[in-house]
């Protein structure tokens, strides 16, 4: 597969970068850039903004939209927004290159709500991309990192952060970016694979901000099965040509075409990570469970502006080929809507329920039944049973039980002595709070009613689906 765009949720103002560099790598990599290339970059001769700068730059910055930009609509109401900013003279007391940059990148933004415009001040930078091949927009290549850059990717582990078998078997694992797939497929197939054996598969993407469309494909391939599917097109604005993007038909290990999937999203999910997101969410491969993500559906790409400064313009588009929709501005929707923070609690008692309604094996049912309450009460707490109803659960059970309520807290107390919380799982359900086991080993009950309403006895239940009837006296 060749190199493909990198897409990411930029913001660089104040930060050099280290060359070679992977140009347009997303904002957590533009975070990691070395002291020692701010220093080379800061050793040119620092500029003076002045006047005729300020309008060279503004001018260039509003041909390279109106030549290049994927939304030409929008472009006469920035261009009227700097035009008016630059004759007022509210740029005129900018006289650093970084400040300068830095506000004419935001009032893009203001202008136009779209993160994948931004300008920044790199000389460095802008000498290597004056210096390296010049390509048709649609190819994307992109300038190799140096070694130095390699090293720091490893370091993080390509960002994937984590991996985990959760309860229940459900794989988890944690994606900070996309990284170019030149670089971290080997690291992604061993992440695969490691998932590969899970019943449930949760991707959390509320930290990603986005990346390479190389690496975002190769991920969303093992999700399907040989034949090739389309997932998503991109259009771009110069040449007008739309390339499609197709799932891969080899990829390294196990597939997991029929493996349920769940996407974690946040608002800080962006770009390709929204991509991911919006693509196996369209399909109904995959729910995504969460906050609605950014809306950044551009990609982008860089142009030398000269005197130093380096445009990033978005040059293409991508949307659901089937339907012509994106997620620009919009975000994507989540099908389960929780705050990001609870979203993984939230995936990983929907996996349960899921698992336990589908599967034929009586043994499993039984322990993923057995589970999902007790996900529920971690993520939601005690479910709240009014007073009068507690009430009626109070008394003697045969043998040696007791239940007894204090302050609207109903209690049990059996043959060991000692008295524990009844934590409502349901109105009639309730697990035995017991803190020298683990919560999965804990013992429940529930409360039989008769015909007429009034409580006959409660059912003690254990793990492996054992139930011991207690009579109540008289």
């Amino acid at each position: 597969m060749g190199k493909t765009r990198v897409l990411g949720i930029f913001s660089i103002e104040n930060k050099c970068l280290r060359l070679p560099i992977l140009v347009r790598i997303i904002i957590v990599f533009l975070a990691l850039s070395s002291p020692a290339v701010c220093a080379a970059a800061q050793s040119d001769k620092p500029l003076v903004v002045d006047s005729q700068t300020r309008k060279r730059i503004i001018d260039k910055v509003i041909s390279e939209l109106q030549l290049k930009y994927i939304a030409p609509e929008r472009v006469k109401n920035i261009e009227s927004k700097l035009r008016v900013k630059l004759q007022s003279g509210e740029f005129d007391k900018i006289e650093n290159p970084r400040q300068f940059a830095s506000t004419i990148t935001q009032d893009l933004r203001t202008a136009d709500n779209d993160l994948h415009l931004f300008i920044t001040y790199d000389p460095v930078l802008e000498r290597a991309i004056m210096a390296a091949p010049q390509t048709p927009t649609v190819d994307l290549q992109e300038l190799p990192p140096s070694e130095e850059r390699l090293a720091e990717l490893r370091q993080s582990n390509y960002n994937f952060r984590k991996l985990e078998i959760m309860r229940g078997n459900v794989g988890y694992l944690d994606l900070r970016s996309f990284v170019d797939l030149n670089y971290s497929k080997d690291t992604a197939a061993a992440a695969m694979n490691f998932l590969s054996n899970a019943d449930a598969v949760i991707i959390d993407l509320r930290k990603n901000p986005g990346g390479f469309i190389n690496l975002e494909i190769f991920l969303a391939s093992y999700f399907y099965g040989v034949d090739p599917i389309e997932l998503l097109s991109r259009y771009h604005r110069e040449g007008n040509v739309t390339v499609k993007e197709w799932t891969i038909r080899e990829v390294p290990g196990k597939r997991l075409q029929y493996t349920d999937l769940y996407i974690l999203t946040s608002k800080e999910t962006g770009s390709a990570a929204e991509a991911f997101s919006f693509i196996l969410q369209q399909r109904k491969r995959a729910k995504v469970i969460g906050e609605r993500t950014s809306g950044a559906g551009y990609g982008n790409k860089e142009y030398a502006l000269g005197e130093g400064f380096v445009f990033f313009i978005s040059v293409f588009r991508q949307f659901d080929p089937r339907t012509g929709r994106g997620w620009q501005d919009v975000g994507v929707e989540p099908d389960i809507a929780v705050p990001a923070e609870q979203a993984l609690s939230a995936a990983h008692l929907e996996a349960i329920k899921e698992l336990a309604a589908k599967t034929k094996d009586e043994h499993k049912k039984q322990q993923l039944s057995w589970l999902a309450p007790l996900l529920d009460l971690e993520m939601n707490g005690a479910k709240q049973v009014p007073k009068p109803i507690l009430e009626k659960y109070v008394g003697k059970y045969t043998p040696q039980i007791t239940v007894s309520i204090e302050k609207e807290q109903l209690y049990f107390l059996g043959a060991s002595g000692v008295k524990r919380r009844l934590l409502a799982l349901g109105e009639d359900y309730f697990l035995i709070e017991d803190a020298s086991v683990s919560p999965e080993n804990q013992a429940r009950l529930r409360f039989v009613r008769n015909a007429a309403g009034a409580v006959t006895e409660l059912q003690l239940m254990v793990a492996d689906g054992r139930t011991f009837p207690r009579v109540r006296e008289g």
